[in-house]
């Protein structure tokens, strides 16, 4: 797994071999830009990811109500319907007024 951490905005080439990843992440940033680096490397689907769980239990709760776990994994299979059906309604979509 490679980390796709993306390099400071003033990180420059080093040309050495324990830099190689560094510095095709710098040239492809200095490239294609910084929005195409995270499309491509998929950076912030993990906060897309905390946001969805976030929702998820402010609107539901953090804990199960049940005991048994029966009850526990109907419970989850309920709640995954639950968000399913959320999100067959769509994203919201943000305009920018200027």
């Amino acid at each position: 797994m490679l980390p796709v951490i993306p390099p400071p905005a003033n990180a420059v080439v080093h040309n050495q071999p324990a830099t190689r990843w560094h510095d095709h992440l710098v040239r492809y940033i200095k490239d294609k830009g910084i929005h195409a680096f995270r499309n491509k490397y998929g950076y912030g689907q993990r906060a897309l990811v905390e946001a969805q769980i976030s929702r998820i239990k402010r609107c539901i709760g953090a804990r199960l109500l049940t005991r048994k776990t029966e009850s526990q994994q109907r419970e989850g299979v309920i709640i995954a319907n639950l968000v399913n059906l959320w999100n067959s309604f769509g994203k919201a979509v943000c305009v920018k007024n200027a």
